[in-house]
């Protein structure tokens, strides 16, 4: 790994996969969801006995729908950040979160960044490109720095040829 901080345009890149990746998983979650239980919130009749929990679903459906767009982004960026310390987006652009100090990052970081980054909407980032370690807001509350990291390639790729010489 090496300590070459990411800048605007690879974060941003990631940050758009993530966002596709999210748009897919709400939508197919609320697809299955649709499926399992037979509802067509298109086609949803007056609710008329108390026990009918399908057509009570029906009418809830577009709700449901703003409540996971609301609660699955935030999930999967705990998840993937305190797991793994990348988002399936940061992973494909090689990007890694960590502490400032260069260890992995921990709940706490990831809280604080997450909120900040929501309470300044995501305009934070306009720091990258001015700061040294090109840090966001969010970044520099949370005590975090993105940087590239694709592993160890190099050894990879020596290992490699010398295994077809």
């Amino acid at each position: 790994m090496t300590l070459r901080y990411a800048g605007l345009v690879t974060r941003g890149a990631a940050r758009i996969l993530d966002v596709a990746l999210l748009a897919l998983l709400v939508a197919g979650t609320s697809w299955m969801v649709q499926q399992i239980l037979g509802i067509d919130p298109g086609r949803c009749g007056p609710v008329r006995e108390w026990w009918n929990v399908r057509a009570r679903l029906c009418g809830f459906m577009p709700y449901a729908i703003i409540l996971e767009g609301v609660l699955i982004p935030p999930i999967y960026r705990i998840l993937f950040l305190t797991t793994a310390g990348r988002t399936p987006g940061m992973a494909v652009m090689g990007l890694r979160l960590l502490r400032a100090d260069g260890r992995a990052v921990g709940l706490r970081q990831v809280l604080k960044r997450m909120a900040i980054f929501y309470v300044t909407l995501g305009f934070g980032s306009v720091l990258i490109p001015l700061t040294t370690r090109r840090r966001a807001l969010h970044d520099i509350g949370a005590g975090t720095v993105v940087v590239y990291d694709w592993g160890d390639h190099a050894a990879d790729v020596r290992r490699a040829l010398e295994r077809y010489r």
